[in-house]
């Protein structure tokens, strides 16, 4: 366990110690630190109940980092989204099931590749709310499936 725990936090750190290289990035001149009281969330889309913190990059035009909350009992529902995204889970249940309709809970320290283009559905079991580190080299959008 703590070997995973070793990988999931070098995992979490190369990601966000490449904030200064990204093109863009707000303070990347400088490098950015960000205390995890200091880290604002956000509603992802207006009245949505899933809030979004993002750390680099800007997830409506191209690659970028975010912490995404996830209310616990939330079930966004079969989606997809444009590009590929890699996904570690830092708190709660997470419940991820592919288009192939395989199911796993995942754990703090749980990863995910989620293909883009492939419909998915996401939920957070509980009892505490989800938080994801949630990276993607596109922008970030959601696309329902479509009503069969």
């Amino acid at each position: 366990m703590r070997i995973v725990k070793n990988v999931v936090l070098g995992l979490f750190l190369a990601a966000v110690g490449g904030v200064s290289y990204v093109p863009g990035a707000v303070g990347a001149d400088m490098g950015t630190m960000i205390p995890a009281g200091e880290i604002v969330f956000g509603p992802i889309a207006p009245g949505s109940p899933v809030q979004v913190a993002e750390l680099w990059g800007d997830r409506t035009q191209s690659e970028h980092g975010m912490l995404l909350k996830i209310p616990a009992g939330f079930e966004a529902g079969l989606h997809a989204h444009t590009g590929d995204y890699h996904g570690i889970n830092l708190q709660g249940t997470w419940v991820h099931t592919m288009a192939d309709g395989q199911t796993k809970e995942l754990p703090a320290g749980s990863y995910v590749m989620q293909p883009g283009m492939q419909n998915h559905n996401d939920v957070c079991k509980g009892p505490g709310d989800c938080i994801l580190l949630i990276h993607q080299n596109v922008k970030g959008d959601f696309i329902p499936a479509k009503q069969q």
